[in-house]
C-alpha cells in the first residue's frame, strides 16, 4: 500500500494530538505527563509503521511511477507528521501542568 504513510501517519498524529491536548489543556486535573508520553510513543509508532510500508513501495524497482510517487508523498507526509507530534510533546513537557 503506497498510501500507508498517509493513512497511519494521519491516525498516529491525530491520536497523539487528541490525547496530548486533552490531558494537557482540557482536563488538567486528571492529565499527567505520562499520558502525553504514552500517546506520543503510540503516535510515533503508527507514523513509523506507515512510513516503513510506503518506503518499501518507494524503494522497489518493480513498482510503477504512479505508485512510487504516492509512496514518496506518503513518506514525506510522515516526516511532517512526526514533527507535528514531537513539537507539542516538547511543549507539554516544558509548560507546567494546569498553567501553574
Amino acid at each position: 500500500m503506497p498510501w500507508a504513510g498517509l493513512a497511519l501517519g494521519t491516525l498516529g498524529a491525530g491520536l497523539a494530538h487528541q490525547l496530548g491536548a486533552e490531558s494537557t489543556f482540557q482536563s488538567c486535573a486528571t492529565g499527567s505527563p505520562l499520558l502525553v508520553i504514552i500517546a506520543t510513543i503510540i503516535g510515533l509508532a503508527l507514523i513509523a509503521i506507515g512510513a516503513a510500508g510506503s518506503w518499501r513501495i518507494f524503494s522497489a524497482d518493480r513498482e510503477g511511477s504512479t505508485r512510487r510517487f504516492v509512496a514518496a508523498v506518503s513518506v514525506m507526509a510522515c516526516a511532517i507528521y512526526a514533527i507535528a507530534v514531537i513539537l507539542p510533546f516538547i511543549a507539554a513537557m516544558v509548560i507546567p501542568r494546569c498553567w501553574s
